[in-house]
């Protein structure tokens, strides 16, 4: 079975690992004499989940290179030590028992969905990570042919972009986290206070 090559410009992929927000590269392009290492990381965090390549350091040695390479990925691990280390709370992972498990007849919009554990990397594989509240998308839709949902992450704010089939479903009353339930309750009256917009009568 055939594999694709995947290349960084001229560099072939030689090594890749994801972690945390992004994957760090390490690519080979032996007929730059002067510089055959390439160093870099690569980012899909966009709406189009496309691939986004910053932070490249090309070099002529190898050794110095893999180091760049390791040294990159133990800081990516510090990182996610620390983001850890400051959560408030217990954050264990919510699974199917949790959730009124997705059905084609259910409308998304304005539900609070858990997102499958094993559509998350391993270090992201706890419920501040999973929790989501619906909010666009024709995935979101019952019967609907298209796959992407637009979603608010509950405890960070920041809006994602998953596919339907990437939700476990509606998170049961009587299981959702007492953080969560508050910050959802902050969000509504925020709403309600939000100024309405009038437009002139014509």
């Amino acid at each position: 079975m055939e594999h694709s090559i995947r290349m960084v410009h001229s560099y072939k992929v030689s090594q890749a690992i994801e972690i945390g927000k992004v994957e760090v590269i390490l690519a080979v392009d032996e007929r730059q004499q002067d510089k055959p290492y390439l160093v870099c990381y690569c980012t899909r965090q966009n709406p189009l989940n496309m691939e986004q390549y910053y932070g490249a350091e090309a070099g002529s040695d190898y050794l110095a290179a893999m180091q760049d390479f390791v040294e990159r990925i133990q800081d990516e691990v510090a990182s996610l030590r620390r983001e850890r280390d400051e959560q408030p709370l217990n954050m264990p992972v919510l699974t199917a028992n949790e959730c009124n498990l997705l059905t084609n007849e259910a409308s998304l919009e304005n539900e609070l969905l858990a997102i499958r554990p094993e559509r998350l990397r391993p270090e992201y594989r706890t419920a501040n990570h999973q929790l989501v509240v619906a909010v666009g998308g024709f995935g979101m839709s019952a019967h609907s042919r298209g796959r992407a949902v637009y979603v608010k992450n509950v405890f960070s704010g920041k809006e994602q972009r998953w596919n339907r089939d990437d939700m476990m479903g509606s998170v049961k009353p009587e299981h959702i986290p007492p953080w969560a339930q508050q910050r959802l309750e902050q969000h509504q009256v925020s709403e309600k206070q939000k100024p309405i917009e009038r437009t002139d009568a014509r």
